[in-house]
């Protein structure tokens, strides 16, 4: 294309304000003229020197057109303004582009002005009202985030992003253990978290930062490799962590440091420190607060009087069982026998002293995992133990008790193993369950021996009621249903009323399962049954007699014993005996169970599993349990006749009982000719039921007995 002279550019160029500029072809990019001004300042002396050059190639030094060319931008309609670093010149520059029609062709006009020092200024400035506003929000976050964690995270990620660094955290020194910990730490996306590597580090390690600490304040750390000794124990911690340079500000408290906050690898503002300088007070503040704040939080989980961990405690971690539950969790309860009557008696100061003696027993065996409830109860949850390690734990601690000449107590426990969840609840029952049983114990021992303790004032008034006959049994007979011949009875208690009216079970034996007494009228039972056994046998009867035990006589650790003795006393065979459970004793722990019910066999009990088919049905209680018979709830009979499905449930339980060696079946609840004839077609051992007679007393099932039964002699 044709070319202007020097002096028509010129002339073009010198209408526009400013003499920094340049004329270029915008489809080749060559340039036709450059001003003095802008000769200057790329370093030219004469147009000779650009003649034929790339626009590109003499302002920016690329050997390709810019990136950021605004050839596309302009139009003939009106000028186009923008800023610009030159990282060729170092200059700051505010541009405007013109579209200029030379020779029938299109050029670009570029007018620029210097604007390097306002920048600088503006920056300046700038950096200033950063700093301003990057304080308040860090002040901002630590004193109104309520959540210690959050506040600090939120707050080390301000001061993590306004230095643009990989990592910002908080060190506390244990000036007592004399060791460092990473308490809060934040990192930038794809840098790795440090802080569980710098815990309990000595701070032997960290005394030249102590010293720069104390003699310069905030300092940096521009090259670990240059600026720390390559057999440094500091350098070798910091070059684990991948961090090439750092800065820290300390902490202090009258006057002693105490820790730090620190930056890895900040990219921005790595000069100036003013605002880790500016933060460490707050920061300090905050922690000293919110330090002060945990131990009164601390305080509220204390028991005053014994030092342990309290209720409010307890149900704080209850809570974060709900989160996150252990994997298996052993629950002990225990309370102290007599404390009210150890009171009364000796005083208030004395009860104290056993009540924190007990508390020194627990804590020796388990130190962190007691709670004191209230009163005279504690509770202790074992995390993540194995069974094993359990029992043998909890047996260490019964010797303990028992060796100590000042506590007497009662103790029930339970354990856990559950895939899913923890139910707390659930083993608390278990141990609360056996707990009562000991504590039944004591009871009994404490009457047996002429004493009275306070809580016994209704294990005293039962025995009396007892001895005054305020309890009788009555007797359901038990019928094979082949034979038709009555082969032994149910036993099953009555109260009687002041006006002289029976009081059913159902009406009392709760009462007496809360209060901890039902062993009495258990044992009471079972002793009557076995005189009216003997008495069978004396006439030449050989029947066997069904007697029901509470689940919280059956967990009193020497009921085994203890109904041998009675059948012993009354010379009965144990083999004439069948101990009725029902399936709720599933929900005792499982491996005492077996244990209990193994013992029972083996000192020649039946074990009966009772209402078998009733809303606590468990099909895995079979499996896991020995059982000599199971009866099969009334309220499958009831429907035997209409209900397809009960018939269905029938005769499968009755086929399952049949497929498992030794183990009879009975149902209960039978009324009616239809469903005795069901059951004999399911063949079904035995029965029982208002067909055949209601519960009677002794009297009345002699009768019944001799009608039906031929002697055995």
């Amino acid at each position: 294309m044709g070319r202007m002279e020097y002096k028509d550019y010129n002339s073009l160029v010198m209408d526009r304000s400013g003499s920094i500029g340049y004329i270029c072809d915008m489809e080749t990019y060559e340039i036709l003229y450059l001003s003095r001004a802008c000769m200057e300042i790329c370093g030219l002396s004469s147009p000779e020197e650009y003649r034929s050059q790339k626009c590109h190639k003499v302002l920016y030094g690329l050997d390709e057109p810019c990136p950021f060319c605004t050839n596309a931008r302009l139009s003939s309609e009106e000028d186009y303004n923008w800023e610009h670093y030159n990282e060729k010149l170092g200059r700051w520059f505010d541009i405007t582009d013109s579209l200029v029609l030379l020779e029938g062709s299109l050029c670009r006009l570029e007018i620029a002005r210097d604007i390097t020092t306002r920048k600088a200024e503006m920056s300046i400035l700038a950096a200033q009202l950063s700093l301003e506003d990057m304080l308040f929000r860090c002040l901002n976050t630590l004193t109104r985030e309520r959540d210690v964690a959050a506040a600090f995270h939120q707050f080390l990620q301000l001061v993590g992003s306004y230095y643009q660094a990989n990592r910002a955290y908080i060190i506390e020194f244990r000036l007592k253990d004399q060791v460092a910990d990473n308490t809060f730490e934040w990192c930038a996306p794809g840098v790795s978290a440090e802080i569980d590597n710098l815990q309990g580090v000595p701070l032997s390690v960290m005394d030249d930062w102590v010293e720069k600490f104390e003699t310069v304040g905030e300092f940096s750390i521009n090259s670990i490799r240059e600026d720390l000794a390559p057999d440094a124990e500091d350098r070798r911690i910091l070059e684990a962590q991948g961090i090439q340079s750092l800065l820290a500000a300390p902490l202090r408290r009258d006057g002693q440091i105490v820790g730090f906050v620190g930056v890895d690898d900040p990219t921005l503002h790595i000069d100036d420190l003013t605002l880790l300088r500016a933060v460490s007070g707050f920061v300090l503040e905050e922690l000293e607060k919110r330090r002060l704040l945990a131990e009164l939080e601390e305080m509220s989980y204390i028991d005053v009087l014994t030092g342990l961990k309290n209720r409010n405690r307890y149900t704080r971690v209850l809570q974060e069982y709900e989160s996150a539950p252990p994997l298996t969790l052993g629950v002990i309860v225990l309370d102290i026998n007599g404390l009210r009557e150890i009171n009364d008696t000796h005083g208030f100061a004395y009860g104290d002293r056993v009540l924190k003696q007990a508390a020194g027993i627990l804590s020796e065996h388990f130190s962190g995992s007691v709670y004191r409830i209230g009163g005279d109860e504690f509770t202790v949850l074992c995390e993540n133990i194995s069974r094993e390690a359990f029992q043998f734990k909890v047996v260490e601690l019964r010797a303990a008790f028992e060796a100590d000449p000042l506590c007497d107590v009662s103790i029930g426990f339970a354990w856990n193993l559950d895939a899913d969840s923890v139910d707390v609840n659930a083993l608390r029952h278990q141990a609360h369950e056996m707990r009562r049983a000991e504590k039944q114990a004591y009871y009994h021992s404490v009457l047996n021996e002429g004493r009275m303790v306070s809580r016994s004032g209704i294990a005293g008034e039962v025995v009396q009621e007892i001895a005054d006959g305020r309890f009788v049994v009555y007797y359901q007979p038990q019928v094979d249903l082949k034979s038709g011949a009555v082969v032994g009875a149910e036993a099953l208690v009555r109260k009687i009323a002041d006006d002289g009216s029976i009081i059913p079970p159902g009406k009392f034996i709760s009462f007496y399962e809360v209060g901890g007494v039902i062993s009495y009228i258990d044992r009471y039972v079972l002793r009557t049954a076995c005189q009216a056994l003997r008495q069978w046998m004396d006439q030449g009867y050989q029947l066997h007699i069904s007697v029901n035990f509470s689940r919280v006589t059956l967990l009193e650790r020497s009921i085994v014993e203890e109904v041998s003795a009675i059948c012993e006393e009354e010379r009965v065979p144990t083999s004439c005996i069948t101990i009725e459970v029902t399936e709720s004793i599933g929900k005792m722990d499982g491996e005492y169970l077996k244990q209990l019910i193994d013992r029972l066999r083996a000192a020649g009990f039946s074990i009966s599993l009772d209402d078998f088919g009733s809303q606590y049905s468990n099909l895995a209680i079979l499996a896991e349990l020995d059982f000599d018979e199971v009866k099969f709830d009334r309220s499958l009979i009831n429907s035997l006749e209409q209900n397809k499905k009960s018939r269905l449930v029938i005769e499968s339980g009755l086929g399952l009982c049949r497929a498992m060696e030794g183990t009879t079946s009975l149902a209960e609840g039978i009324e009616t000719q239809g469903q005795l004839d069901l059951l004999a077609s399911f063949r079904c051992d035995y029965g029982q039921g208002y067909y055949f007679s209601r519960p009677v007393p002794l009297g009345q099932f002699e009768e019944y007995l001799q009608g039906h039964n031929p002697k055995d002699v």
